[in-house]
């Protein structure tokens, strides 16, 4: 059952069926190499990040051309052909929003300049994907599902990205075939425009789900997030289980939603008062306090730099803890 939901789920499952019912994507297929280099310890960038990121001709300080002859080392890593898939896209979408089957490394926004998901060069791609223990995570579950009799291969998903106001985002659940919950999405925000527009969100999402969902997607019972841009413009974001886990950060319990089977009308929970607002799931993310001090400081080196010196510094401390014992 639950190798099930992890399939029908997955993004690369659910898109090439919803295609024209969601934002534009690109799904790449990750290879082995890749998917090595993700797992390994080791915090260092592919060298075509700064290959792909120099601009032509350009220059040191000191007048002096800059190159990349001769900067691979043994231990930098280079996958050249799915760096270049990449930046392909980049230049397409301009900029991007990346995700793995199922998470967004939303745990890791803390590493790039922006502090967002946004990306526009390679070497932000790299250090989210890199940094994210979702990511890894989702890894880790598409490798449970290799033995599977329909396997499941990681992939990248690259989405064009869009400023998308948080007002418009809406979390929805579905038991048996029927749409029971719809839960606004971001719960450390208080809009006032859904008192005014609570009939017309509820009828609009409930349409679309009936219209657009409810004789395509396979499974019975499950969650799935969506974007209301405006009256009938309606777009797909995510799909998930039915758990106790996808509840999580929404104003519904899985326990309410158990007892709602039997309800006709799908109830919409939006927070009514300034009062009501919960902390952001983003702010739990927390920077490190090494990463923290490098932001505050005037140092020279690189964000980079810092983190690979870190890295070296736990490795070094658990290697003198094992020689001593």
């Amino acid at each position: 059952m639950v190798s099930g939901w992890k399939s029908t789920c997955s993004f690369s499952h659910w898109y090439p069926i919803f295609r024209d019912d969601t934002l534009k994507a690109t799904i790449l297929h990750v290879p082995s190499d890749i998917l090595k280099y993700l797992e390994h310890d080791k915090f260092v960038l592919p060298l075509e990040t700064m290959r792909l990121s120099l601009p032509k001709n350009s220059e040191w300080s000191d007048g002096s051309p800059v190159t990349s002859e001769g900067e691979e080392t043994d231990y930098q890593p280079t996958f050249p052909n799915f760096s270049q898939k990449i930046q392909d896209v980049l230049d397409e979408y301009k900029a991007i929003f990346i995700k793995g089957n199922w998470s967004s490394p939303m745990d890791a926004v803390w590493i790039v300049p922006t502090r967002t998901l946004k990306c526009k060069t390679l070497e932000e791609v790299y250090l989210l994907l890199k940094s994210s223990d979702r990511i890894a995570k989702d890894l880790k579950n598409a490798r449970s599902l290799q033995d599977h009799k329909s396997p499941l291969s990681f992939c990248l998903v690259l989405k064009e990205w869009q400023d998308i106001n948080p007002c418009t985002e809406f979390r929805c659940f579905v038991m048996d075939n029927e749409l029971i919950a719809i839960s606004q999405r971001d719960i450390s925000q208080y809009h006032k425009s859904y008192e005014s527009e609570k009939y017309s969100i509820q009828t609009d999402i409930k349409s679309f789900f009936s219209e657009r969902i409810r004789s395509r997607f396979p499974l019975r019972n499950y969650s799935f997030d969506v974007i209301r841009f405006k009256k009938d413009h309606v777009k797909i974001v995510d799909f998930g289980p039915m758990d106790e886990t996808s509840t999580k950060g929404t104003l519904f319990t899985y326990e309410e939603l158990q007892e709602r089977t039997n309800d006709i009308s799908p109830e919409f929970r939006f927070i009514g008062e300034k009062m009501g607002i919960q902390p952001k799931l983003s702010t739990h993310f927390c920077i490190p306090q090494e990463i923290g001090e490098f932001f505050r400081s005037g140092d020279n080196a690189s964000l980079l730099d810092i983190i690979q010196r870190e890295v070296e510094n736990q490795r070094k401390e658990a290697e003198d803890a094992s020689e001593s014992t």
